[in-house]
């Protein structure tokens, strides 16, 4: 039987193992779009999210969300959602679309799919997730292995 702080570790290490998957598989997608997808034009809208940031340079002082949606060649509308950061009088948002054919709802503006230092970082902390919370695991039963084996009876 487990002891209630035993199940509380496992369920942590879960569930960070699983975000540091996530993590590594959104930078990896995002990537493989850029090289491997299908590229087609957006329909782009946006709209002005929250206040302004005062501490923020002029051209990022605003949030705004960003919907798109695209037309695949077999006629099917695929949409998407990002949020960009731009000044008071508007944000640029291109409007070319990357998406995997055998999966469109997979899909990212092209400022996103392009490789970039962003995903090395997304990569990079799901790699340090995944190593950190896994390091140990295994180590408890090994030790008992050793023990047993290391008793002469």
């Amino acid at each position: 039987m487990f002891m209630a702080g035993h199940q509380s570790d496992l369920f942590w290490r879960f569930a960070l193992s699983i975000l540091g998957l996530v993590l590594i598989l959104i930078a990896i997608a995002r990537v493989t779009l850029f090289f491997a997808g299908e590229i087609t034009m957006a329909e782009v809208n946006t709209r002005r999210e929250g206040g302004a940031k005062t501490g923020r340079v002029s051209s990022q002082r605003y949030d705004y969300s960003v919907d798109y949606s695209f037309v695949t060649p077999n006629g099917v509308t695929y949409d998407g959602h990002t949020v960009r950061r731009g000044s008071d009088i508007g944000v640029t948002v291109e409007k070319k679309v990357y998406y995997f054919s055998f999966a469109p709802y997979i899909n990212a503006l092209e400022k996103e799919a392009e490789p970039g230092f962003g995903h090395l970082i997304l990569f990079a902390a799901g790699a340090f997730l995944l190593f950190v919370m896994n390091k140990g695991w295994g180590n408890e039963k090994r030790r008992k292995n050793k023990k047993a084996s290391n008793n002469p009876i």
